[in-house]
Order: structure tokens, then C-alpha cells, then sequence
């Protein structure tokens, strides 16, 4: 008997052990949720972004127990193409405020597969943990808050706030490029060109310092012609990448110029040496006009 009811109890679930985590619904396992990068807490970061892309911060304001913010996150999130005019035309934020009785929605365990293990993340954004509208409620902080929802504000980096139409939130991702675009027509840089364009940053820094000068001018004039899509922050990173080649063309065409007084020749095979290695570049077009004075057509 004693053996029995042991049995018994052995068998009962414990509070130690939480329920499976249910698989993600069959159509998220099928299409996917197409990724999003939220600015979250990083606020700093976001505004950085948005200057050296020239495009603002769109904060997207909704709230739990609302209907139209429910059916927005239900249709928008999964909306690859609105995602990505979302992503390309601005740094998204987003905050979801609490019902207005108080209430607010908490993170739920999921599984996307049988064999994965269970992740945490918000029921609303889905890609991520409820942190992310959370850390960025400060946006709020000079924003009176609409009753009619969702809602969506354009943030400067200067921190000027404009409010999108009312009714761009229920339109699609034509009318969203449109009205952010409307804002400021300015020409600007999607995340992708702005990580390009880092990248090309460092490498014409670590180029001229392995003395590869052919590449690494490429790579200035390159980020030179695709500066007016970017920011303050990239010209003074590309003033200062440039700076050793240009130095390095006016100390070539000093030395040329010397020796033209004494070997015309060499003289005239170092500007033409000057114009092959920095090709684009203020001291080639020099040493050009200096080649085309030496040798008149």
C-alpha cells in the first residue's frame, strides 16, 4: 500500500518544472517573422545612426487592450515589406504602453521547432523580449501621447518631433516611405551602406598603413563619392582617412617637381606614378595638369 502511494506521488507534475513551451504558430514556422533591430535602450546609439544615415528615429506609439494597436502588430510585424521601408527609411523605436487600467502584457516561452529549445520573447514584437518597447518609453518623455492609436513620430537627431499623419499607420509601406521622405528629401543611407561604409573607412586606414596605396585610395574615393548620404560624423571620419594619401601626393609632387629641374624624365615617369596611385584624388589631378604642360597634345 505504502509502495503505492508513493507511486502516486511521484507521479503528480511539480511546481519545479515549468509546462513545455508550445511551438510558434504554424504560419510564423512556415514564412518566418522578418528581423528587426529596435533601438530599445540605446538610445544614444539610435540618434547616432540616425545622423550618419540623414534619416530620423520613427517612434511607433501603442497600447495593450487596444484593438487597432493589436490588429497593427498582428499585420505589420509580419509585413517583410514594411519592415523593410521601416528599416530603410528610418531607426525604428517602439513602446507599448500599458491598458489603460493598467495592465500590461509579459513576455511568453516559445519553441520554433521540436528540437530547438524554448526563448523568451514579447507576444507583440515577437523577434524580441519586451525590454526592447520597454528601455525606450523615455522617447516619450516630450510627447503628449495621442487617444487615437497607433501612432507614429518622426525624432530628429536635433530631437525635433513631428506626428505622422493619423492615418499612416493603417496604410501600407508605399504610403510609410512617402510620408518619412516627405519629412526631409534629403539623399540618405540605408544600416547596410552605413556598415559598408565603415567598413571601407577602416580599410583605407589600414591600407595606407601597409603601405597598399592603390587600394586604399579606392577605398577613399569610393566613400568620397557616397558621402552625401551620410552625416557629419562619416566626413570627419573620411577627412581624416584621406589625410595621409594627400599628404603623400603633395610630398610625391614636391619631390617631383625637384627633379624635373634635373632629370625631366624621371620627373615626368613620378607625376605620371602619381596620377596611377592616387587616381581620383586632388594631387592626380595636379600632377595631370602637370604632365599635360610638360607634354602639350
Amino acid at each position: 500500500m505504502l509502495t503505492a502511494i508513493l507511486c502516486c506521488i511521484l507521479c503528480l507534475p511539480s511546481d519545479d518544472h515549468p509546462p513545455e513551451a508550445p511551438l510558434t504558430p504554424l504560419h510564423e514556422r512556415h514564412n518566418g517573422v522578418p528581423a528587426i533591430r529596435w533601438a530599445g535602450g540605446q538610445i544614444d546609439e539610435a540618434m547616432q545612426e540616425a545622423e550618419d544615415r540623414k534619416v530620423p528615429l520613427l517612434l511607433w506609439v501603442l497600447r495593450d487592450g487596444d484593438p487597432a494597436s493589436e490588429a497593427w502588430a498582428q499585420q505589420r510585424i509580419l509585413d517583410p515589406q514594411f519592415i523593410s521601408t521601416m528599416i530603410d527609411e528610418s531607426v525604428p523605436a517602439i513602446v507599448w504602453l500599458p491598458a489603460k487600467d493598467g495592465t500590461r502584457h509579459t513576455s511568453e516561452r516559445v519553441r520554433d521547432s521540436k528540437e530547438k529549445a524554448p526563448r523568451i520573447r514579447c507576444p507583440q514584437l515577437l523577434t524580441c523580449d519586451c525590454q526592447q518597447h520597454l528601455a525606450s518609453e523615455v522617447l516619450l518623455e516630450k510627447i503628449e501621447v495621442p487617444d487615437l492609436l497607433p501612432a507614429a513620430f518622426l525624432i530628429t537627431a536635433k530631437g525635433e518631433v513631428t506626428k505622422l499623419a493619423d492615418e499612416i499607420p493603417f496604410q501600407g509601406a508605399i504610403e510609410l516611405g512617402i510620408a518619412v521622405r516627405e519629412i526631409d528629401g534629403t539623399e540618405r543611407s540605408t544600416r547596410l551602406q552605413l556598415e559598408f561604409i565603415e567598413i571601407r573607412l577602416e580599410r583605407a586606414v589600414s591600407r595606407f598603413k601597409k603601405r597598399e596605396i592603390k587600394l586604399g585610395r579606392a577605398e577613399v574615393v569610393e566613400i568620397q563619392r557616397q558621402l552625401p548620404k551620410f552625416g557629419p560624423r562619416i566626413h570627419r571620419l573620411h577627412e581624416a582617412a584621406a589625410r595621409p594619401y594627400l599628404a603623400y601626393g603633395k610630398q610625391m609632387l614636391r619631390q617631383a617637381k625637384i627633379l624635373r629641374r634635373t632629370d625631366p624624365a624621371r620627373g615626368l615617369l613620378m607625376l605620371r606614378r602619381i596620377v596611377e596611385d592616387l587616381e581620383g584624388l586632388p594631387p592626380a589631378t595636379t600632377a595631370k595638369a602637370l604632365i599635360r604642360k610638360a607634354v602639350p597634345d
